[in-house]
């Protein structure tokens, strides 16, 4: 699964890392060892550490997001564009050069302000824009769904000491030139549609009063203390291969459980048929040790499912999917009900609505902002308004809970994601049939989408959510 979801950022990690070893090979009559040797490329190779790691291990604490390794990024590209300099003074400039530079000085700038994000540094809009901006070069040039997976910053370039001597030499030039002038492209082609998304925010209502739905946080915990996570609801992920051994007691909240694939499924995902037995025994096992109110028995049908089980399997599949897990939740918790989360709300989405009803108690939309051709942050209203016509076509609908709501602060800001968070809420007080929310999620740990810092502050959204609801003791920041 690793290569099949990271597979052209880590093409891209290795012909950046083979141009800065090809860059820095000596230039004739040189003797003195070349400085891209002794501390570029071995510092471009740490970063490149840093970046598969954080793919090998998804469900971790990001180690990009650590301060000191973090802040090598920026560096990384001060460094690159001083190298460039030097390059061209030394041997002149050529037409495959000019790409590489702008790559460097774009994406170079977008890095930081990424850096500075996640310390928690107060962007402006010009900013924040180039911060969404470079989240797509992230979607296009690196992973996809970057921001919910884990970053994909990039590498800068390095210029080479010396001019191509040959044809080999020149197509060899040619293609980080091809890639860095894609990379300048993009973040020029998306940076007014960037910016239309951010403004939308600005736009996002807000609740004047505490909401009378229940709501939760959705957290990973650790060890024996439960994350002190505001609101009426215990949200937790778990791993569908977990023994439901050494978790946080109860809190007296009820609990709301969601399975996610294995960590060890990042290397090689098996067969459907034995994902879809291990996601129900998960089922049965943690239920039967938790006794949660809801348990979510598999990831989104037409969301991150898919890359477990496949994209073609249809509403019957899943549906067969989910009545064997009710069946072996029933045997073991007959006390926990069944939910269902959807990504998306289009054709494909309505079915599996239907077909999947009548097996769950509970069931809602991810929302999510959408692109500037969608409003931005309105597209949560869009959605919302498609599960309103899907309910008023069922005779008997499930209760309707937002599944999950929520931003990454790292394509958007954290100004972005306090403002779309509070909009959530908002709409889901206006629409009286909502029983709770969910937002998603406590920290980076999985993903980017966190409430709380690398350092474990509260990010702003954390702090607007704390003064509406409440929170429960040892929340940090108190």
């Amino acid at each position: 699964m690793i290569l099949a979801l990271h597979g052209v950022f880590l093409v891209y990690l290795a012909l950046a890392l083979a141009a800065a070893l090809r860059a820095a090979v000596r230039a004739p009559g040189e003797v003195a060892r070349p400085w891209e040797q002794w501390l570029l490329v071995p510092w471009l190779l740490v970063l490149a550490v840093v970046l598969v790691a954080d793919r090998v291990q998804p469900d971790g604490a990001p180690w990009l997001s650590r301060a000191p390794l973090r802040h090598l990024f920026p560096l990384a590209f001060l460094l690159a564009l001083v190298q460039n300099g030097l390059a061209l003074r030394r041997r002149g400039a050529q037409l495959t050069d000019i790409p590489q530079v702008l790559f460097n000085v774009g994406v170079g700038a977008a890095v930081l302000v990424a850096d500075l994000s996640l310390g928690g540094a107060r962007l402006d809009d010009t900013s924040s824009t180039l911060l969404h901006d470079y989240s797509l070069l992230q979607l296009l040039l690196g992973t996809h769904q970057a921001q919910t997976w884990t970053l994909s910053w990039h590498l800068p370039l390095l210029l080479p000491r010396r001019r191509a001597q040959t044809l080999v030499g020149v197509a060899a030039n040619l293609l980080p030139a091809t890639w860095s002038a894609f990379g300048v492209v993009v973040l020029l082609a998306f940076h007014s549609p960037a910016a239309v998304v951010q403004r939308s925010f600005a736009r996002e209502p807000a609740p004047a009063v505490r909401p009378a739905f229940r709501l939760g946080v959705w957290a990973r915990p650790e060890g024996t203390r439960a994350p002190p996570t505001p609101g009426e609801l215990r949200a937790w992920v778990l791993p569908a291969d977990h023994d439901g051994v050494g978790l946080p007691g109860d809190d007296a909240r009820p609990l709301a459980l969601a399975l996610v694939a294995p960590a060890g499924w990042g290397w090689e995902r098996p067969a459907p048929e034995q994902a879809e037995a291990a996601f129900v025994a998960g089922a049965a096992r943690l239920a039967a040790a938790l006794q949660p109110a809801w348990l979510f028995p598999f990831p989104e049908p037409d969301g991150e499912a898919t890359l477990v089980f496949g994209s073609d399997d249809g509403p019957e599949v899943w549906a067969r999917r989910y009545a064997a897990a009710r069946a072996a939740v029933a045997a073991t918790s007959p006390g926990t009900q069944l939910g269902l989360r959807l990504f998306g709300h289009g054709e494909r989405s309505h079915a599996l609505f239907t077909a999947l009803q009548s097996s769950v108690a509970v069931a809602g939309p991810r929302l999510q902002p959408g692109g500037a051709e969608r409003g931005g942050a309105a597209f949560a209203d869009e959605v919302l308004g498609a599960w309103t016509q899907w309910r008023a076509g069922a005779s008997d609908p499930p209760r309707l809970w937002i599944a999950a709501a929520g931003l990454s602060p790292l394509a958007h800001g954290e100004e972005a994601q306090g403002r779309f968070l509070l909009g959530c809420l908002e709409r889901a007080a206006r629409q009286p049939d909502v029983e709770a929310l969910l937002v998603d999620g406590w920290s980076d740990r999985g993903h980017t989408l966190g409430l709380l810092r690398p350092d474990g502050t509260p990010r702003r959204a954390l702090q607007q959510l704390v003064r509406l609801v409440g929170s429960q003791d040892g929340l940090p920041g108190r």
